[in-house]
Protein backbone atom coordinates (compact mmCIF):
# COMPACT_ATOMS: atom_id res chain seq x y z
CA UNK A 1 0.00 0.00 0.00
CA UNK A 2 1.41 3.39 -0.99
CA UNK A 3 1.76 6.11 1.70
CA UNK A 4 -1.20 8.19 0.44
CA UNK A 5 -3.58 5.21 0.49
CA UNK A 6 -2.36 4.20 3.94
CA UNK A 7 -2.94 7.71 5.32
CA UNK A 8 -6.45 7.76 3.81
CA UNK A 9 -7.24 4.44 5.46
CA UNK A 10 -6.04 5.72 8.86
CA UNK A 11 -8.14 8.89 8.41
CA UNK A 12 -11.27 6.86 7.61
CA UNK A 13 -10.72 4.60 10.65
CA UNK A 14 -10.75 7.66 12.88
CA UNK A 15 -14.08 8.96 11.62
CA UNK A 16 -16.78 8.77 14.28
CA UNK A 17 -14.32 8.65 17.20
CA UNK A 18 -14.49 11.29 19.91
CA UNK A 19 -11.79 12.94 21.99
CA UNK A 20 -11.73 11.90 25.63
CA UNK A 21 -11.85 15.18 27.55
CA UNK A 22 -10.39 13.52 30.63
CA UNK A 23 -7.31 12.35 28.75
CA UNK A 24 -5.55 15.73 28.88
CA UNK A 25 -5.92 15.83 32.68
CA UNK A 26 -4.77 12.21 32.97
CA UNK A 27 -1.62 12.91 30.95
CA UNK A 28 -0.83 16.02 33.05
CA UNK A 29 -1.37 14.21 36.36
CA UNK A 30 2.26 13.63 37.37
CA UNK A 31 1.46 12.20 40.80
CA UNK A 32 -1.31 10.11 39.26
CA UNK A 33 1.22 8.48 36.92
CA UNK A 34 3.36 7.62 39.93
CA UNK A 35 0.34 6.02 41.62
CA UNK A 36 -0.44 3.93 38.54
CA UNK A 37 3.14 2.73 38.34
CA UNK A 38 3.26 1.74 42.01
CA UNK A 39 -0.12 -0.03 41.80
CA UNK A 40 1.14 -2.06 38.87
CA UNK A 41 4.29 -3.11 40.73
CA UNK A 42 2.41 -4.07 43.89
CA UNK A 43 -0.21 -6.06 41.98
CA UNK A 44 2.69 -7.99 40.49
CA UNK A 45 3.87 -8.46 44.10
CA UNK A 46 7.13 -6.68 43.36
CA UNK A 47 8.71 -4.81 46.32
CA UNK A 48 8.95 -1.02 45.98
CA UNK A 49 11.45 1.42 47.51
CA UNK A 50 10.02 4.95 47.47
CA UNK A 51 11.85 8.20 48.10
CA UNK A 52 9.49 10.76 49.65
CA UNK A 53 10.99 14.26 49.68
CA UNK A 54 9.93 16.66 52.40
CA UNK A 55 6.32 17.88 52.24
CA UNK A 56 5.18 15.19 49.76
CA UNK A 57 2.53 13.87 52.23
CA UNK A 58 3.25 10.15 51.73
CA UNK A 59 0.62 9.01 54.24
CA UNK A 60 -2.32 10.29 52.20
CA UNK A 61 -0.76 8.91 49.01
CA UNK A 62 -0.35 5.43 50.52
CA UNK A 63 -3.84 5.40 52.05
CA UNK A 64 -5.37 6.22 48.66
CA UNK A 65 -3.14 3.59 47.08
CA UNK A 66 -4.27 0.96 49.61
CA UNK A 67 -7.93 1.71 48.84
CA UNK A 68 -7.35 1.42 45.09
CA UNK A 69 -5.54 -1.89 45.55
CA UNK A 70 -8.30 -3.28 47.79
CA UNK A 71 -11.16 -2.56 45.36
CA UNK A 72 -9.30 -3.21 42.10
CA UNK A 73 -8.57 -6.43 40.28
CA UNK A 74 -6.64 -8.39 41.32
CA UNK A 75 -7.35 -7.26 44.89
CA UNK A 76 -4.42 -6.74 47.27
CA UNK A 77 -5.01 -6.28 50.99
CA UNK A 78 -2.76 -3.57 52.45
CA UNK A 79 -1.56 -2.58 55.90
CA UNK A 80 -0.39 1.05 55.95
CA UNK A 81 1.87 2.08 58.81
CA UNK A 82 3.92 5.12 59.82
CA UNK A 83 7.26 4.49 61.49
CA UNK A 84 7.35 8.02 62.92
CA UNK A 85 6.53 6.81 66.48
CA UNK A 86 9.80 4.84 66.47
CA UNK A 87 12.02 7.95 66.37
CA UNK A 88 14.62 7.55 69.11
CA UNK A 89 13.36 4.13 70.21
CA UNK A 90 15.67 1.23 71.00
CA UNK A 91 16.03 -1.56 68.41
CA UNK A 92 14.13 -4.05 70.63
CA UNK A 93 11.10 -1.72 70.73
CA UNK A 94 11.23 -1.30 66.95
CA UNK A 95 11.47 -5.07 66.36
CA UNK A 96 8.39 -5.75 68.47
CA UNK A 97 6.47 -2.89 66.82
CA UNK A 98 7.20 -4.46 63.42
CA UNK A 99 6.01 -7.86 64.63
CA UNK A 100 2.64 -6.35 65.58
CA UNK A 101 2.36 -4.88 62.09
CA UNK A 102 3.28 -8.18 60.41
CA UNK A 103 0.71 -9.96 62.59
CA UNK A 104 -2.00 -7.79 61.01
CA UNK A 105 -0.97 -9.19 57.62
CA UNK A 106 -1.00 -12.75 58.97
CA UNK A 107 -4.74 -12.65 59.75
CA UNK A 108 -7.41 -11.81 62.31
CA UNK A 109 -6.45 -14.75 64.52
CA UNK A 110 -3.47 -12.78 65.84
CA UNK A 111 -5.85 -10.26 67.44
CA UNK A 112 -6.52 -12.84 70.18
CA UNK A 113 -3.24 -14.78 70.16
CA UNK A 114 -0.16 -13.63 72.11
CA UNK A 115 2.52 -12.13 69.89
CA UNK A 116 6.15 -13.27 70.10
CA UNK A 117 8.31 -10.95 72.21
CA UNK A 118 11.89 -10.63 70.97
CA UNK A 119 15.00 -9.01 72.39
CA UNK A 120 17.58 -9.69 69.69
CA UNK A 121 18.02 -9.86 65.93
CA UNK A 122 17.83 -13.66 65.68
CA UNK A 123 14.53 -13.71 67.54
CA UNK A 124 13.15 -11.04 65.21
CA UNK A 125 14.18 -13.00 62.13
CA UNK A 126 12.50 -16.18 63.36
CA UNK A 127 9.27 -14.49 64.49
CA UNK A 128 8.98 -12.27 61.39
CA UNK A 129 9.55 -15.19 59.02
CA UNK A 130 6.92 -17.23 60.87
CA UNK A 131 4.36 -14.40 60.54
CA UNK A 132 5.12 -13.87 56.85
CA UNK A 133 4.81 -17.58 56.14
CA UNK A 134 1.44 -17.60 57.91
CA UNK A 135 0.26 -14.58 55.90
CA UNK A 136 1.37 -16.42 52.75
CA UNK A 137 -0.60 -19.54 53.67
CA UNK A 138 -3.69 -18.16 55.39
CA UNK A 139 -4.58 -14.86 53.70
CA UNK A 140 -7.45 -15.26 51.17
CA UNK A 141 -5.78 -12.72 48.87
CA UNK A 142 -2.30 -11.25 48.32
CA UNK A 143 -1.18 -8.74 50.97
CA UNK A 144 1.19 -5.78 51.06
CA UNK A 145 2.84 -3.80 53.83
CA UNK A 146 3.02 -0.07 52.99
CA UNK A 147 5.43 1.59 55.43
CA UNK A 148 6.45 5.24 55.34
CA UNK A 149 8.72 7.54 57.40
CA UNK A 150 11.38 4.81 57.35
CA UNK A 151 14.00 7.42 58.26
CA UNK A 152 12.68 7.20 61.84
CA UNK A 153 13.51 3.50 62.13
CA UNK A 154 16.92 2.56 63.59
CA UNK A 155 19.10 1.80 60.56
CA UNK A 156 19.86 -1.73 61.69
CA UNK A 157 16.15 -2.47 62.19
CA UNK A 158 15.30 -1.19 58.70
CA UNK A 159 18.03 -3.44 57.31
CA UNK A 160 16.60 -6.38 59.28
CA UNK A 161 13.11 -5.75 57.89
CA UNK A 162 14.44 -5.58 54.33
CA UNK A 163 16.38 -8.82 54.87
CA UNK A 164 13.30 -10.64 56.19
CA UNK A 165 11.31 -9.70 53.08
CA UNK A 166 14.19 -10.63 50.78
CA UNK A 167 14.42 -14.06 52.44
CA UNK A 168 10.66 -14.55 52.06
CA UNK A 169 10.85 -13.66 48.34
CA UNK A 170 13.69 -16.15 47.90
CA UNK A 171 11.68 -18.91 49.60
CA UNK A 172 8.39 -18.20 47.82
CA UNK A 173 9.83 -17.29 44.40
CA UNK A 174 7.05 -17.22 41.79
CA UNK A 175 4.44 -18.35 44.33
CA UNK A 176 4.87 -15.31 46.61
CA UNK A 177 1.68 -13.73 47.95
CA UNK A 178 3.17 -10.95 50.10
CA UNK A 179 5.03 -7.80 49.15
CA UNK A 180 6.24 -4.57 50.72
CA UNK A 181 6.66 -0.87 49.97
CA UNK A 182 9.19 1.02 52.10
CA UNK A 183 9.11 4.82 51.82
CA UNK A 184 11.45 7.35 53.39
CA UNK A 185 12.75 10.87 52.93
CA UNK A 186 16.39 9.72 53.08
CA UNK A 187 17.75 7.89 50.05
CA UNK A 188 19.14 4.88 51.89
CA UNK A 189 20.27 1.54 50.40
CA UNK A 190 18.41 -0.06 53.33
CA UNK A 191 15.10 0.72 51.57
CA UNK A 192 15.93 -1.83 48.89
CA UNK A 193 14.35 -5.24 49.36
CA UNK A 194 15.99 -7.66 46.98
CA UNK A 195 15.34 -6.13 43.56
CA UNK A 196 12.90 -3.47 44.74
CA UNK A 197 11.64 -1.01 42.12
CA UNK A 198 12.90 2.51 42.90
CA UNK A 199 10.24 5.23 42.72
CA UNK A 200 10.34 8.94 43.58
CA UNK A 201 7.09 10.33 44.98
CA UNK A 202 6.39 13.38 42.80
CA UNK A 203 4.58 16.60 43.62
CA UNK A 204 1.23 17.37 42.02
CA UNK A 205 1.06 18.68 38.50
CA UNK A 206 -0.60 22.10 38.19
CA UNK A 207 -3.98 20.60 37.19
CA UNK A 208 -3.81 18.11 40.08
CA UNK A 209 -3.01 20.91 42.55
CA UNK A 210 -5.96 22.96 41.27
CA UNK A 211 -8.29 19.95 41.54
CA UNK A 212 -7.15 19.33 45.12
CA UNK A 213 -7.74 22.97 46.05
CA UNK A 214 -11.26 22.82 44.63
CA UNK A 215 -11.93 19.75 46.77
CA UNK A 216 -10.93 21.80 49.82
CA UNK A 217 -12.59 25.16 49.14
CA UNK A 218 -15.19 24.55 46.44
CA UNK A 219 -15.63 26.80 43.43
CA UNK A 220 -13.32 29.85 43.28
CA UNK A 221 -12.57 32.23 40.38
CA UNK A 222 -10.45 30.40 37.74
CA UNK A 223 -7.68 33.01 37.70
CA UNK A 224 -7.35 32.88 41.48
CA UNK A 225 -7.34 29.08 41.40
CA UNK A 226 -4.61 29.05 38.76
CA UNK A 227 -2.55 31.57 40.76
CA UNK A 228 -2.85 29.53 43.96
CA UNK A 229 -1.95 26.25 42.21
CA UNK A 230 1.17 27.81 40.71
CA UNK A 231 2.13 29.43 44.02
CA UNK A 232 2.01 26.04 45.76
CA UNK A 233 4.32 24.51 43.15
CA UNK A 234 2.18 21.39 43.46
CA UNK A 235 3.84 20.53 46.80
CA UNK A 236 1.14 18.41 48.50
CA UNK A 237 1.63 19.79 52.01
CA UNK A 238 1.42 23.36 50.67
CA UNK A 239 -1.71 22.59 48.66
CA UNK A 240 -3.36 21.08 51.76
CA UNK A 241 -2.30 24.04 53.93
CA UNK A 242 -3.74 26.55 51.43
CA UNK A 243 -6.98 24.58 51.21
CA UNK A 244 -7.37 24.29 54.98
CA UNK A 245 -6.51 27.96 55.50
CA UNK A 246 -9.03 29.00 52.87
CA UNK A 247 -11.72 27.14 54.82
CA UNK A 248 -11.36 29.69 57.61
CA UNK A 249 -11.07 32.93 55.59
CA UNK A 250 -11.56 34.36 52.12
CA UNK A 251 -9.06 33.06 49.61
CA UNK A 252 -6.34 35.74 49.12
CA UNK A 253 -4.90 36.90 45.82
CA UNK A 254 -1.47 38.18 46.96
CA UNK A 255 1.44 35.71 47.34
CA UNK A 256 2.38 37.18 50.75
CA UNK A 257 -1.15 36.53 52.03
CA UNK A 258 -1.09 32.99 50.65
CA UNK A 259 2.14 32.31 52.51
CA UNK A 260 0.60 33.58 55.76
CA UNK A 261 -2.48 31.43 55.13
CA UNK A 262 -0.28 28.32 55.07
CA UNK A 263 0.21 28.71 58.83
CA UNK A 264 2.64 26.21 60.46
CA UNK A 265 3.60 24.76 57.06
CA UNK A 266 4.68 28.25 55.94
CA UNK A 267 6.68 28.61 59.16
CA UNK A 268 8.33 25.27 58.42
CA UNK A 269 9.29 26.53 54.95
CA UNK A 270 10.82 29.70 56.44
CA UNK A 271 12.79 27.65 58.98
CA UNK A 272 14.15 25.39 56.24
CA UNK A 273 15.20 28.45 54.24
CA UNK A 274 16.89 30.07 57.22
CA UNK A 275 18.92 26.91 57.82
CA UNK A 276 19.93 26.71 54.15
CA UNK A 277 20.94 30.39 54.03
CA UNK A 278 23.57 29.84 56.73
CA UNK A 279 25.61 28.12 54.01
CA UNK A 280 26.93 30.82 51.62
CA UNK A 281 27.13 28.40 48.66
CA UNK A 282 23.57 27.21 49.19
CA UNK A 283 22.35 30.79 49.56
CA UNK A 284 24.02 31.82 46.30
CA UNK A 285 22.51 28.79 44.56
CA UNK A 286 19.01 29.69 45.73
CA UNK A 287 19.36 33.23 44.39
CA UNK A 288 20.67 31.87 41.07
CA UNK A 289 17.48 29.81 40.73
CA UNK A 290 15.07 32.60 41.72
CA UNK A 291 14.36 33.67 38.09
CA UNK A 292 12.62 30.31 37.65
CA UNK A 293 14.77 28.72 34.95
CA UNK A 294 16.18 25.22 35.65
CA UNK A 295 19.97 24.99 35.94
CA UNK A 296 22.34 22.06 35.45
CA UNK A 297 22.57 20.12 38.72
CA UNK A 298 25.65 20.67 40.89
CA UNK A 299 25.57 17.66 43.24
CA UNK A 300 27.99 19.09 45.79
CA UNK A 301 25.63 21.99 46.52
CA UNK A 302 22.22 20.83 45.33
CA UNK A 303 22.07 17.58 47.33
CA UNK A 304 21.65 19.52 50.58
CA UNK A 305 18.91 21.70 49.08
CA UNK A 306 17.11 18.69 47.58
CA UNK A 307 17.13 16.99 50.98
CA UNK A 308 15.77 20.19 52.57
CA UNK A 309 12.83 20.12 50.13
CA UNK A 310 13.76 23.45 48.53
CA UNK A 311 14.73 22.12 45.09
CA UNK A 312 13.49 19.38 42.80
CA UNK A 313 14.87 17.85 39.66
CA UNK A 314 13.32 19.32 36.54
CA UNK A 315 11.58 16.96 34.14
CA UNK A 316 13.23 16.57 30.77
CA UNK A 317 15.94 14.78 28.83
CA UNK A 318 19.67 15.33 28.76
CA UNK A 319 21.71 16.58 31.69
CA UNK A 320 20.05 16.50 35.10
CA UNK A 321 18.70 19.93 36.02
CA UNK A 322 17.22 21.40 39.20
CA UNK A 323 14.74 24.17 39.87
CA UNK A 324 13.11 25.88 42.84
CA UNK A 325 10.39 23.59 44.08
CA UNK A 326 7.77 26.30 44.51
CA UNK A 327 7.38 30.07 43.95
CA UNK A 328 6.52 30.29 47.65
CA UNK A 329 10.28 30.09 48.30
CA UNK A 330 10.90 33.43 46.56
CA UNK A 331 8.22 35.03 48.73
CA UNK A 332 9.66 33.54 51.92
CA UNK A 333 13.23 34.64 51.11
Amino acid sequence: MNPIARNLEVWRSRQGTTFDRDQAFTEAAIRGRTARRVRTNLRRLEPVAMLTPRWTAPQGFLEDLALDLAVGEPAVGCRTVSFRPLLGRAPAEAWNFLLRVLADLAGASWQTRPLPLVVDRRGFYNAAEMLLDEAHEESPYPVALLGHSCEHLPVEVLEDLALVWARYAERAREARRCTVLLAGSVDSPALDVGGAVRVDLCDFGEAEAAASLVMHVGAIPPRLLERAARFSGGVPAFVDALGQGAGKAAFPSLPEDMLRMMGPVGDDLRASLQTALTNPDAAERLYQLMPGEPLIEEPAIDRELLMAGLLRRARGVGESRVELRTPAITVAL
